[in-house]
């Protein structure tokens, strides 16, 4: 097995790579239990939201005297519990678009409309370079450290 983004040959008992570090895809399985993961975080939000919201008015009704700011507040939720719903729907339609589409999607990358393939790159055959001459620890350090007369400083 080769990993996608460096091409290194790999185990196939690995999770990562080992020379890039990127997440070897798993089975079509992974993609499956994202797919239910999202729907019952839906169903989950969506209950639990209306749970809540039933709660909150119940409470808010029997405490206040005008009843217009519990509606006002009604509003603002139920707005940002449907904009939660939406979001988490368009990545199930993504989801599954992909999927009728035979595409092989990674659930932590985000998706995109283009994908470009992988290019690795050339493998060269250049030898390096013979070092020529010893090198010497002191060579560099000594050249500053001459003495210097006192009246000069």
């Amino acid at each position: 097995m080769y990993c996608e983004r460096c091409g290194k040959q790999l185990d196939e008992a690995l999770n990562f790579c080992n020379g890039c570090g990127a997440q070897l895809r798993k089975e079509r399985g992974d993609q499956r239990s994202v797919l239910n993961s999202l729907i019952t975080a839906v169903i989950v939000v969506s209950i639990v939201g209306f749970g809540v919201l039933v709660g909150l008015m119940a409470i808010l009704l029997d405490k206040l005297a005008n009843p217009e700011p519990a509606f006002i507040f009604a509003i603002f939720y139920l707005a940002t519990l449907f904009g939660i719903a939406f979001m988490i729907m368009r990545q199930i339609s993504r989801l599954i678009d992909a999927k009728l589409k035979g595409n092989d999607i990674d659930a932590n990358v985000p998706i995109r409309r283009e994908e470009r393939p992988v290019q690795l790159p050339p493998t060269s055959t250049a030898r390096l370079e013979e070092h020529r001459e010893p090198a010497s620890v002191t060579e560099h350090t000594t050249r500053t450290l001459e003495n210097v007369p006192a009246r000069e400083r």
